[in-house]
Formats: structure tokens, C-alpha cells, sequence
């Protein structure tokens, strides 16, 4: 999956990758537009991120086998996922994954104290409980730093009079640095004017629905507007600008 990606390189952000986020083709009758030919849906990461998961995963530390590791330093534990016997398994690590020992994977994994002799303070778990704590606890945002979410639709348009055209619907939202984070507000804002729409009777649909329902998205994308997050839309742009 993480050997899956491209680059890309998208306006005010910089240069990205990406690669495939789940089954694609499922979406097509979700949306219905049967008439699609290509349907893609993929996941936007800084560089480096897809290397050094695929690292992760070639040495099994997103295995969920849980063992008895009391007692085990962090270095000792990658050691042992690597098969390793070094007291310092880095090069012995980066000769295994074929990488150079300054590349971005192996930089990730010293950042995060996997070749250090600190003990873990662990006992029965999993690697992947390891390392998904170990990411966490290392990566979580300072109070001088915020996130970022982007969101980018591209559609190839053909019409019967032969004519195309390339359609982009983009969006950025940064978090703020006390906390109000972009990832809580474009996920909880959306369902929260679901709900007041819902209260204030201006959504008759009834049941568990996806919002592909015009009556339903619409009102929100409207609301989300006033609070700061769009879609920026962008109409009649050449084929080359589809993503190949």
C-alpha cells in the first residue's frame, strides 16, 4: 500500500504524496455516476510518511501478536523485530530495508526513540500498541504549532458536444495553536449543523444516511462557509492539470 504513492504538488501547500485510501470503486455507486470510467480516492501526507510506514511495517512493528515485554528496551525491541543481534541495530536495521542509514525512514524511527536504550515500561502488548503509543506521545502537537487539513477533488468532465474540461474543488483548514485543532473542526462542525438543521426540522430525510443527499449537504457547506471553511472552486482548466 505505502509503495503505492505519487507525488504531488499542490498550490499553497507545497509538494506532497499521496496514495490509495481503501477500495476506490465503491464510491462510484455511492455518488451515483455510473458513468465514471476512473475513480481514485487517496490520502494526502508530507514525503516521507508513506516511506517510513512501509519500514514500519516490513520490520513488524504494526503487528498486533502481543508477547511479554517486560524489562525490554526500545532498542532491544526493534532489534528483535529485525532479527537483529546488535547492541546498536541501526545499520544492521538499515541494511535489512535496503535503506541508507540518513534516510528519512531510519531519521523517523531514531526521532522517535526506537534505537535508544531506554527501557519501554511495558508488559504484555503488541508491537503495534508499542509503536502507536511511541508515535503519540513523541508526536503530539506543541503549543506553538498547529495542523493543517487539505482536501482536493479533481473531476475530468466530458460532455456530448465533445468538449472537457478539468473541475478542482480544493480546501485548507489550519488549526490554531491553543488547540482548536483543524482536524476537530472539520470533523465535528459538519455534524453539529447536521444536528441544529435536524432540530429545526429543515432536514426531512429520516434514517442513517450518507450526506450525498443535496438536502443535506448543501444547508451544511452553506454554514461551514460562515465559519471559515469553503471550497475553493475552479472551473474549465485544461487536461493536464487531471492527475495521471
Amino acid at each position: 500500500l505505502f509503495k503505492d504513492r505519487f507525488p504531488y504538488n499542490l498550490k499553497g501547500t507545497g509538494k506532497l504524496e499521496v496514495y490509495p485510501n481503501r477500495d476506490s470503486l465503491s464510491f462510484i455507486e455511492i455518488y451515483g455516476i455510473p458513468e465514471t470510467k476512473t475513480m481514485y480516492r487517496g490520502t494526502f501526507r508530507y514525503p516521507g510518511w508513506c516511506e517510513t510506514l512501509d519500514a514500519m511495517k516490513t520490520l513488524n512493528m504494526l503487528d498486533d501478536k502481543v508477547r511479554d515485554y517486560h524489562g525490554v528496551t526500545f532498542a532491544g525491541f526493534i532489534a528483535e523485530l529485525g532479527n537483529v543481534k546488535s547492541a546498536d541495530p541501526r545499520r544492521e536495521i538499515s541494511a535489512r530495508l535496503g535503506l541508507d542509514e540518513k534516510s528519512v525512514p531510519m531519521e523517523s524511527l531514531d526521532f522517535l526513540g526506537f534505537f535508544s536504550q531506554e527501557k519501554m515500561n511495558c508488559k504484555v502488548t503488541s508491537p503495534f500498541e508499542i509503536t502507536s503509543d511511541r508515535m503519540i506521545s513523541k508526536m503530539m502537537l506543541s503549543q506553538e504549532e498547529r495542523d493543517l487539513v487539505i482536501l482536493q477533488h479533481i473531476f475530468l468532465a466530458r460532455y456530448p458536444d465533445e468538449k472537457s474540461e478539468v473541475i478542482k474543488s480544493s480546501m485548507a483548514d489550519y488549526g490554531t495553536p491553543s488547540g482548536n485543532t483543524a482536524i476537530a473542526r472539520t470533523v465535528s462542525l459538519p455534524a453539529a449543523i447536521a444536528v441544529k438543521l435536524i432540530l429545526e426540522n429543515k432536514i426531512g430525510l429520516t434514517g442513517v444516511l450518507r450526506p450525498v443527499f443535496p438536502e443535506i449537504y448543501n444547508p451544511i457547506l452553506d454554514e461551514l462557509k460562515t465559519l471559515g471553511i469553503k471550497m475553493d472552486e475552479e472551473y474549465g482548466l485544461p487536461e493536464s492539470e487531471m492527475i495521471v
